[in-house]
């Protein structure tokens, strides 16, 4: 949506009303260059008057920068989607997937159209042909994400044809619109619903304007298995002020209130929206606002324009490269005022809306470029009654165009991005871009993202795809413009946003044409895919390369006439542009190598050894990477073989590296094992091993001569165990009382070993092991009396060692003795401590509570008077009472501790 315009004329008078009404105006929307530092003018110094950086010239467009960051795009996506960035970028390729199937579909008789769902790619139509191409698409032996599912109608509509085989030719026959339009027998008689079956949108598009009339249209579109129609009244183009360089906006002018919707009435010889659509089984005529036009710029970056006395401001969309290879920028055909308005210069971030600082526009502005071609509607920006049509051309009877321009002639300060800004920092909208790879055609159910200058970012779901019709440039109500896009209704946007980028994943899908915001909210798009094709002198968008790297690490050797491999790496974009290829330049000859989906690349090497540098650069169109220098090493000597230890082998020792080589050769180990050897006449070669360290071992064997480069490196992986680790704290066999249980379990192992120990099988704990290997960890706090098993283990890099198995019991604790009360029959005071040798008492009846009868001053025998000294009691002495059964238990567990 491009902001409202305003004569310099008033803006003497609006300065000094805005400054006491505040900032509330609407303000120019934004681009996003997509680099790594801000354009100068989004930078500060720039703001602030300093001279702008100068960027790689036209002629030889600068390399994308390597360090754009995802991390604003996955705050965005999961704060509007609730989608991760995985599944953002998923989405895209899906809908790339879709897009790819469309063409061979759309041949096909019953075909209706094709829409996302659920993770499903869902075809609406019938038929042998139909099912057995969607049948293809889903291919044997992958998952299948293709359904095809019949239109709703399809019964009725059947039936109702069936019921009139006679009828003679409708005036949709007479003016040449397929037969899928045919009507009843009777042109001037409505025929009765369910007659009539739409198959696609421009010729049902066509039908509306020759029957009803463009007055009030603002689309005919495709959503869910069914034709929309919308009318909303005469259509008005959105005006209003842009901020002029060092000014304050002026107020709207009052004349430039939309009016009031209102469904469009039947013009004589026309028939009216309502019977229109009353002849169709899967057309619904909807009333909506009016559309408003909405004028964007891209890379985040906002730019203001200068129309006669006017002066608006748009969002740039996506960066491209004319047919002569030159950088452009793509925006909203709108913005240039059919042709007549210029660009004034770009807009610093810290001035638009999405950047939330508000800030006045600088006295002079970055030099953008300049408009090249432009359409708004039909060719040569015509409006949906195109003159030449009513006098009984032939042409495009509904001159649906588009809406789309180029701004050409590029500033050579400005170096355009392929990546489009989410505005989670306006001051470096590098640091959170979406990198472009690519076009994708929209589809009901895609997820999408818009970005402007205005409303910032903002994501939702595509709910239609179809024709849409926006005032034009007059206020004449003929002057009413056709283009194809789509439609979303979660997703924001606003005044000034025209133009701006909308990206599914990373695919461009389409730049911003217009939207409501009084009413019902809707935002609508072109589809950019159909608007590249309507530019005359071809252009390619702009895409984010990744500079090419070798697949080995560090300077790899090869051998002479094999192939040196490398790979584009798709991050963090979701994949490789398609058709890329790596241009590569050696002793200032170059050639260009395909890269494949996966990103890997080949080139062969000379048959000169010796060290090789070249200059390797991904290349897409005339969209570049930049140049990386990348270094090799080419030789007549074949790599070694190793052929012990095996590939992955868990070990717990090894004493010797074996293989195979050529004699005469040596062969020379490095990695985690070092050594060299000669190459047997066999041909065999052996080096022995002394103790490597444990864990995750990687070993590389060359081949080496004197005065020749050395062979390529062959790699083998293995794994050696480490040794148990030892347990200090509780020894094998040992006895533990329950109430005397110590507090660590400890012992030693390898510096930096992961120890974990288990009693019984549940987990004790795990720890590192400090200097000296020392660990510790506390002792369970219960162990139940009886037989217990611990396991102790320790892991180095992840490879852990054999259990080290400790048994060991654990006793119940001595029950502590207890005194019996005294009763009627109890001395008060305890008797004295019998000494030793005394006759023994006899042991009391379990719960009898009294003393037993053994005659004058005697007590009874317990039998326990041998186990005093092992008590350990005070002077020999037993208590009394319960004191003897708790003698009798001691003594007990006293023997059991000695077994």
């Amino acid at each position: 949506m491009k902001t409202p315009r305003y004569q310099l004329t008033v803006r003497a008078v609006a300065a000094a009303a805005i400054a006491l009404a505040g900032s509330f105006h609407a303000v120019p929307a934004l681009a996003d260059t997509g680099a790594t530092q801000p354009a100068p003018s989004a930078s500060p110094s720039a703001a602030a008057g300093q001279t702008p950086a100068v960027a790689t010239s036209p002629a030889a467009p600068g390399p994308a920068t390597q360090g754009i960051s995802d991390a604003g795009l996955a705050q965005a996506v999961r704060r509007d989607l609730g989608m991760t960035i995985e599944e953002f970028n998923a989405a895209g390729q899906h809908a790339r997937t879709a897009a790819d199937a469309v063409p061979s579909l759309r041949e096909l008789p019953g075909y209706v159209g094709t829409r996302l769902k659920g993770g499903r790619i869902v075809v609406e139509g019938s038929g042998a042909e139909l099912q057995a191409r969607v049948n293809e698409l889903n291919g044997p032996g992958t998952a299948a994400v293709f359904d095809l599912v019949a239109p709703a109608v399809q019964a009725s509509v059947a039936a109702s044809s069936a019921a009139a085989p006679s009828a003679a030719p409708t005036s949709a026959e007479a003016s040449g619109v397929p037969s899928t339009l045919e009507a009843s027998a009777v042109p001037s008689k409505a025929p009765s619903a369910g007659e009539l079956v739409a198959s696609n949108t421009d010729q049902l598009f066509d039908a509306y304007v020759r029957e009803v009339g463009p007055a009030g249209l603002q689309a005919v579109a495709y959503s869910g298995g069914r034709f929309i129609v919308r009318t909303g009244g005469t259509n008005a183009a959105e005006t209003g002020p842009a901020q002029a360089p060092g000014q304050l906006p002026a107020p709207v002018p009052a004349t430039t209130t939309a009016p009031t919707p209102a469904t469009p009435a039947a013009v004589p010889g026309k028939i009216s929206p309502a019977d229109f659509v009353a002849r169709y089984a899967n057309v619904q005529l909807e009333q909506g606002s009016p559309v408003k036009t909405e004028q964007d710029v891209y890379g985040g970056e906002g730019y203001v324009i200068d129309a006669g006395y006017w002066r608006t401001i748009c969002s740039t969309g996506f960066g491209a490269y004319s047919a002569a290879g030159l950088p452009v920028a793509l925006t909203a055909g709108h913005c240039a005022e059919d042709g007549t308005a210029t660009v004034f210069g770009l807009e610093p971030p810290a001035s638009s809306t999405a950047g939330h600082s508000l800030m006045p526009l600088p006295a002079s502005l970055l030099p953008l470029g300049k408009f090249g071609f432009s359409q708004f509607g039909g060719l040569n920006n015509s409006p949906v009654l195109d003159p030449l049509w009513e006098k009984g051309d032939p042409g495009d009877p509904g001159n649906v165009g588009t809406d789309i321009a180029v701004i050409e002639g590029l500033n050579g300060g400005v170096n355009l991005q392929a990546a489009a800004t989410t505005w989670a920092d306006a001051a470096n909208p590098a640091t959170a871009s979406v990198k472009i790879i690519g076009t994708v055609a929209p589809f009901q159910g895609q997820d999408v993202c818009r970005s402007g200058r205005t409303a910032g970012w903002s994501c939702g779901q595509v709910e239609e795809t179809g024709i849409y019709v926006v005032g034009g440039r007059s206020t004449a109500p003929e002057d009413v413009r056709a283009f194809r896009g789509f439609l979303s209704r979660n997703v924001q946007s606003s005044g000034g946003d025209s133009g701006g980028p909308w990206i599914s994943g990373n695919f461009a899908v389409g730049t911003h044409s217009a939207g409501e915001t009084s009413g019902e909210n809707f935002a609508i798009a072109t589809t950019l895919e159909d608007a590249l094709t309507k530019i005359p002198d071809a252009v390619q968008l702009q895409l984010f390369l990744n500079k090419p790297e070798l697949a080995a690490p560090e300077a790899p050797t090869v051998m002479a006439g094999q192939a040196i491999t490398g790979r584009v790496p798709a991050a963090p974009a979701s994949a490789v542009a398609a058709n890329s290829k790596v241009r590569i330049t050696v002793d200032k000859k170059t050639t260009e190598v395909p890269v494949d989906p996966a990103g890997n690349w080949d080139f062969p090497a000379p048959e000169t050894t010796g060290k090789l540098t070249l200059t390797a650069e991904t290349v897409n169109g005339f969209s570049r990477s930049g140049a990386a220098t990348l270094t090799v090493s080419v030789t007549d000597l074949d790599a070694p073989v190793i052929t012990a230890p095996a590939e992955g082998a868990a070990l717990k020792s090894v004493t010797r590296i074996d293989g195979t080589g050529t004699p005469g050769l040596t062969v020379k180990l490095t990695g985690d094992i070092s050594g060299s050897a000669a190459v047997a006449p066999d041909g065999h070669w052996t080096i022995p091993v002394d103790g490597p360290a444990p864990g995750r071992t990687a070993i590389h064997a060359v081949q080496t001569s004197p005065g020749e480069v050395d062979s390529p490196a062959v790699t083998r992986n293995f794994t050696l165990a480490p040794a148990a680790p030892a347990v200090n704290a509780v020894g094998d066999g040992s006895a533990l009382s329950q109430d005397a249980l110590p507090g660590t379990i400890s012992g030693t192992g390898i510096d930096g070993a992961d120890v974990a120990v288990l009693i019984d099988g549940q987990p004790v704990g795990t720890t590192k092991a400090g200097a000296r290997g020392v660990w510790s960890m506390p002792f369970p706090a219960v162990l139940a009396p009886g037989e217990h098993t611990l396991f102790a283990t320790q892991a180095v890099d992840g490879v852990a060692s054999d259990p080290l198995l400790v048994t060991f019991s654990v006793d119940a604790p001595a029950a502590a003795p207890t005194v019996v009360p005294a009763g009627p029959d109890t001395p008060a005071t305890q008797p004295p401590v019998l000494p030793a040798g005394s006759a023994q008492p006899s042991v009391l009846p379990a719960g009898s509570g009294q003393l037993p009868d053994t005659g004058a001053g005697e007590l009874a025998d317990t039998g326990a008077g041998f186990l005093l000294p092992t008590a350990g009691l005070a002077g020999g002495a037993i208590l009394l009472g319960g004191l003897l059964l708790a003698g009798v238990h001691l003594a007990g567990a006293r023997r059991r501790a000695a077994r």
